[in-house]
């Protein structure tokens, strides 16, 4: 498994949290906040994005954490 942090424009509510299984959301500077979850491959992150897409979510910036 990957762990990926993606920074995202706001704060997340449950409704997205709920749509990204296993994710976490925390505060990540001023008017963002970065969720971060593990994933098995690069398809599933860009599942995720899609998801965060069709939610009107703006993604900033995402960051594989070395491991």
């Amino acid at each position: 498994m990957i762990v990926y942090d993606i920074t995202v424009v706001g704060s997340v509510g449950p409704l997205v949290l709920s749509a990204l299984e296993g994710f976490t959301s925390r505060p990540s500077g001023v008017g963002l906040s970065c969720l971060s979850g593990e994933l098995p491959d690069q398809a599933a992150l860009l599942g995720v994005l899609a998801r965060l897409q069709d939610l009107s979510v703006k993604v900033v910036e995402v960051v594989r954490r070395p491991g």
